[in-house]
């Protein structure tokens, strides 16, 4: 993500990436790779707070940046889920904004390193989608 060029960092309100929380990222994997040759690499970007789960992203081609992410579901009671994560310029005030508007916070502003900030909310329906603020490098 951070290392898309300015032509291609996705804009505001756009899909900037998709992610997987699993309960099983092998059996996933397996899956996703027998169904669209998506092959699972660990990823570790730079500035992460240690201790996170271990995160992986889906590739066909080695050298891009994957078109997704896939980690273990943070807490056992929690669903196994794509979330896609929209792009916006601020994490806080779009999180701010989203709760005056009847979001619940799933998952605070975060911090993930040179990716930039994200949070995931579920809207008013009950849908989960996540906010993503890109690193500005």
């Amino acid at each position: 993500m951070s290392q898309t060029s300015e032509m291609t960092r996705p804009k505001t309100g756009e899909v900037s990436w998709n992610e997987l929380m699993t309960r099983d990222t092998k059996a996933a994997a397996g899956f996703y790779g027998k169904l669209f040759g998506w092959q699972s690499t660990p990823f570790t970007p730079e500035g992460m707070p240690p201790g996170e789960h271990p995160y992986n992203l889906f590739k066909i081609d080695p050298n891009s940046m994957g078109v997704g992410g896939m980690m273990q579901v943070p807490h056992p009671e929690m669903p196994a889920q794509w979330i896609p994560y929209v792009a916006v310029e601020n994490v806080d005030e779009s999180l701010a904004k989203a709760n005056k508007l009847g979001a619940k916070t799933l998952l605070p502003a975060t911090s993930i390193g040179e990716v930039g900030r994200i949070a995931v909310i579920q809207d008013p329906q009950g849908a989960t989608i996540g906010l993503h603020e890109c690193s500005k490098e």
